[in-house]
């Protein structure tokens, strides 16, 4: 290994380093590809039925970052900020100048430090790990030791900074234009959108409706022009942020909207669909839930509320709290949980969260505007009859 200043690690290294940093470039851009389309597809969707693929289990997951206040910075998604990276890194074959190398080892050196702090934000603010977020900082951690440990080259030149910052800019300014199109673009999916649900065939009611409600305008749940049936799991991240558009919903269609709620955990302790926990304490929040009879809503948000705390022991003392304990844990409780579960199986729910707006299935939890936009047309539907 050359150690001269005046020559470029790019030129000097072996070839295996220099295969090591092309894959490393290509990795991280790939890696931020994804998170970018994946930040765009939750947020902008453009159809139904687009259920979140990223999810392992309670703590490994995707959607706890994508919905985060991080996950965008004047509205642009960070993902973006780290296709830089990769495409810096790359650009280093190009150039090939101990300035250049030394600038970019400033970039990656500071790269580095936002990992780690935006490591530290998902484990202990969000309470969970995003997989591809996970892989980004891997191979940006990698990028950085190779260049600490084999580039002689330390001193940041303004010179080099420029092109680099013109690559910045030119990402940015793409995924902002993009950012733009895809809201401007969301009053036309409209039709389409609606389209879409009519196409889609209409689900008879479970046999056993749920007796929870989060809303409910009329006695018989389909004499109301929205009909909402939510299959839920207390730990999946995505059911939190729908449950957090319940509270508008209701404000926007009080008096014409019936929500009904239905257990829908992933774990197989009370769901037997599924071969392991992915959500360990799920059917346990279920229990105490369908415990909590008059107060429902009050336990459905506070459980929701504190997901990251969720335990066995945060839950049974809440039960206790609640004068629900011998009810928490009757076998008679897991039966009717269970008997929940299966009519989600029974009309073929497979992913959380799942929800028919009368009648029709749609998975994921759709932006609050996309929901309006159904919603106003099965009221406007509603009142032409």
């Amino acid at each position: 290994m050359s150690n001269k200043t005046n020559e470029s690690f790019y030129q000097t290294t072996t070839v295996n380093l220099q295969a090591l940093i092309s894959l490393l470039g290509i990795a991280i851009i790939a890696t931020t590809i994804y998170l970018t389309k994946h930040y765009l597809d939750v947020h902008f969707p453009v159809g139904l039925g687009e259920g979140s693929l990223c999810d392992v289990n309670s703590f490994l997951n995707c959607d706890a970052a994508t919905h985060s206040k991080i996950a965008a910075v004047f509205g642009i998604p960070i993902a973006a900020l780290g296709m830089v990276i990769g495409i810096l890194l790359l650009f280093g074959f190009f150039f090939k100048s101990p300035a250049y190398e030394g600038t970019l080892y400033k970039i990656l050196m500071l790269n580095f430090a936002g990992c780690m702090v935006l490591l530290a934000f998902s484990l202990f603010i969000l309470g969970s790990l995003c997989p591809f977020c996970t892989l980004y900082y891997f191979f940006s951690g990698l990028a950085f030791f190779v260049f600490w440990k084999y580039s002689p080259h330390r001193a940041l030149d303004v010179k080099s900074l420029i092109p680099m910052v013109v690559v910045m800019v030119l990402s940015l300014g793409i995924n902002k234009f993009i950012v733009v199109h895809k809201e401007n673009s969301q009053e036309l999916v409209r039709d389409s959108l609606i389209k879409q649900y009519d196409s889609y065939p209409k689900i008879a009611l479970p046999a056993q409706m749920s007796p929870h409600f989060i809303a409910k305008s009329t006695e018989k749940f389909e004499d109301a022009p929205i009909q909402l049936m939510v299959f839920s799991d207390f730990q999946c991240p995505a059911c939190k942020v729908l449950s957090d558009m319940m509270e508008p919903i209701i404000k926007r269609y009080k008096g014409r909207i019936n929500i009904s709620y239905f257990f829908y955990p992933l774990d197989n302790s009370c769901n037997d669909k599924m071969t392991r926990a992915l959500h360990s304490t799920a059917c346990t929040a279920a229990y105490l839930a369908n415990c909590s009879g008059e107060k429902f809503l009050e336990v459905h948000d506070k459980i929701f509320e504190d997901q990251q705390s969720l335990s066995f022991e945060y839950l049974n003392k809440y039960a206790e709290r609640l004068n629900l304990a011998e009810c928490f844990k009757s076998d008679e409780t897991k039966q009717q949980v269970k008997t929940l579960v299966d009519q989600g199986n029974l009309i073929g729910i497979k992913s959380t969260p799942t929800v028919l707006l009368n009648g029709v299935k749609i998975e994921g939890a759709l932006p609050l505007g996309q929901f309006y936009l159904l919603m106003d047309e099965l009221v406007k539907r509603n009142a032409k009859e």
